[in-house]
């Protein structure tokens, strides 16, 4: 059938090209000064424990689509952004709340973020960490970019790390 026409409106970005779109635009959005330079989305490997552990703090790859990685290539920034396609075995409620108690804000060793900001875009997980204006600003602006798409957004939730 035609799901496009489904009033409950879009749950998911399909691809990586989707979601680098959605990146490109969102940064768009926000004052060069918060941003790290040099910010490349990437998609993690789903065979890859060790990185996506790394990356997410996630153990458990159960309803995962896809992950997609967003960051500086210059690693003395605390930013991260990570964007995460579910199907339909997808608890999205469950993989946030386990993106957001078990991911290291302090992986980068040398320099931790302040601030955590997830929320579910549809069906999908959208987190970022950074200094807090950082994370304000680019959380604001990708939930402005996924309503503009028709995605839903919900189950917003913020954390702040201990410096």
């Amino acid at each position: 059938g035609d799901e496009t026409l489904d009033p409950s409106g879009m749950v998911h970005l399909e691809s990586v090209d989707e979601v680098s779109a959605f990146f490109d635009e969102v940064y768009e959005g926000v004052a060069q000064d918060l941003l790290p330079y040099e910010i490349q989305t990437t998609e993690l490997d789903l065979n890859d424990a060790d990185m996506l552990e790394y990356h997410t703090g996630l153990t458990d790859m159960t309803g995962i689509a896809g992950i997609y990685l967003s960051e500086s290539m210059m690693s003395s920034t605390a930013y991260s952004a990570v964007y995460i396609r579910t199907n339909d075995e997808g608890d999205a409620k469950e993989i946030l709340q386990n993106l957001m108690d078990n991911i290291n804000p302090a992986k980068w060793v040398c320099v931790s973020a302040e601030k955590q900001v997830g929320a579910l875009f549809g069906n999908d997980i959208f987190f970022v960490m950074s200094s807090s204006d950082t994370a304000d600003e680019v959380y604001k602006n990708a939930a402005a970019a996924a309503q503009a798409r028709g995605l839903n957004v919900s189950e917003m939730t913020e954390k702040i790390n201990p410096m």
